[in-house]
């Protein structure tokens, strides 16, 4: 996915693109609508504090912190169920459809 953020279009990352030709889609610029993370990120907070309810009381470096983060991360994503995985993927092609109807406004997702 690619929502036109320069990182994105740099012109070294479409070159890559077409060079292993990856087509791209338009894309609404910053559409958090057909961003399937966005949709992620309460569950993954979520799992997040079922294995480290302390989180936010971690002290210490910065390194520190982002290392027990880092610890943390990889078993929340293994609590979110695939069940919502599947949902939020199979309702891609129903997002892109309902964003296009709207010209690239906001829809109800």
């Amino acid at each position: 996915m690619q929502d036109n953020a320069s990182i994105h279009i740099a012109g070294k990352v479409k070159k890559y693109m077409q060079d292993i030709a990856v087509e791209v889609m338009e894309w609404p610029p910053y559409f958090p609508d057909l961003n399937p993370i966005e949709h992620l990120w309460y569950p993954l907070k979520h799992s997040i504090y079922k294995i480290r309810p302390d989180i936010e009381l971690i002290t210490g470096s910065k390194e520190h912190i982002q290392e027990e983060l880092g610890k943390a991360l990889p078993l929340a994503w293994e609590l979110i169920q695939d069940s919502l995985l599947d949902k939020v993927a199979g309702s891609m092609r129903k997002r892109c459809e309902v964003v296009y109807k709207a010209k690239g406004w906001h829809t109800k997702y």
